[in-house]
């Protein structure tokens, strides 16, 4: 889960008289609110797992802050990631790739390379200007047409669907809840957040309620306005919330492929984080459910200096022999026939 945009902080007045209007005449079902932490990933092939030597409380600690920091944005750094996934349970097993640039200051620009289930390739671009996609069957690089500044959707209740409960709706994404995790919002004690699920290669997100206590807002406020995008659908948000739960517990060093690397899980067992053990920077990661597990390999894992770099966020630049299309149907056209899936 990434964490929840300071801009939904400030819900909680309408919240208050929302609640209060209809607390009174709907009886507040008593339901257990169960939280987890829950990641987008995907499997890697055969882990081979075995304890090499233990860490001691007082390094354990050390390794959780400076896992946490390894994956702190650098304002003028490029963030360059490289990881192949591996997904199982019913209906069937898959794999993808994904390599990306990722501009870790305003305004954020970011190039991404993206290799589905069945070996398809598709490269992207997404900026301050407006997305762009390359088809490489083509050679051609579609412009989209130039963003639409839009007023931040603001979060509000209105009545649920059965007694007792409330539709929580934040843009077009909504959540049913309850009377008593309505009162828990209005309080504080439990925020916003997003919950990431990747399924068959696809990713899509949906709203869930997290402790409060378990946000993360970063190493320092101060740092807010050069921090990277909080609702970007990138797995460092939900592993940082992860770290500072307060949670996560050091297993050990564990071998993974001939690799060294420490091992930290989740309270709940659901999750394994694996990193290396000089750079703590991501090696592996690891969640397991009812019906089915997904694991990240990650290949690269670095922050690049910005500049000097630019041309690694640049769809022309990366291919300078390629027709640039600027139509808006003809962008739409590619969207459809390279992201048949949405």
């Amino acid at each position: 889960m990434s964490t929840v945009p300071a801009s939904l902080v400030s819900y909680r007045e309408q919240l208050e008289d929302a609640i209060r209007q209809d607390l009174a005449t709907r009886p507040a079902r008593r339901r257990r609110i169960v939280v987890r932490f829950a990641v987008v990933a995907a499997a890697a092939s055969a882990v081979a797992l075995g304890l090499v030597r233990a860490v001691g409380p007082a390094s354990a600690q050390s390794v959780v802050h400076r896992a946490a920091a390894a994956l702190s944005g650098k304002p003028g750094t490029i963030l360059h990631v490289d990881f192949t996934g591996r997904q199982w349970g019913p209906p069937r097993t898959v794999t993808w790739r994904d390599e990306s640039w990722q501009l870790e200051s305003a305004p954020y620009s970011r190039r991404q390379i993206e290799t589905g289930p069945d070996g398809s390739t598709v490269e992207s671009t997404s900026g301050a200007g407006g997305d762009q996609v390359y088809d490489a069957a083509r050679n051609t690089i579609y412009v989209g047409p130039p963003p639409v500044e839009q007023t931040a959707p603001r979060p509000h209740l209105e009545r649920g669907p059965r007694p007792g409960t409330y539709t929580l709706r934040y843009g077009r994404a909504s959540l049913v809840i309850s009377a008593r995790q309505a009162k828990a919002l209005r309080k504080g004690t439990v925020d916003i957040g997003w919950r990431l699920r990747k399924q068959d290669g696809r990713v899509s997100a949906g709203l869930t309620l997290i402790p409060a206590s378990k946000v993360y807002h970063g190493p320092d406020s101060s740092d807010d306005a050069d921090s990277p995008d909080p609702g970007s659908p990138a797995f460092r948000d939900q592993i940082l919330a992860l770290l500072k739960s307060g949670g996560a517990h050091v297993v050990g060093h564990k071998t993974i492929d001939g690799r060294d690397t420490i091992e930290i899980d989740s309270a709940d067992g659901h999750t394994s984080y694996y990193v290396d053990p000089d750079s703590y920077e991501p090696v592996e990661l690891d969640t397991t459910g009812t019906d089915g597990g997904t694991a990240l390999r990650f290949h690269t894992y670095e922050a690049l200096p910005a500049e000097g770099n630019g041309s690694l966020l640049d769809l022309e630049a990366q291919h300078p022999n390629a027709s640039v299309d600027r139509s808006a149907s003809d962008y739409q056209a590619a969207q459809s026939r390279l992201f048949p899936h949405g």
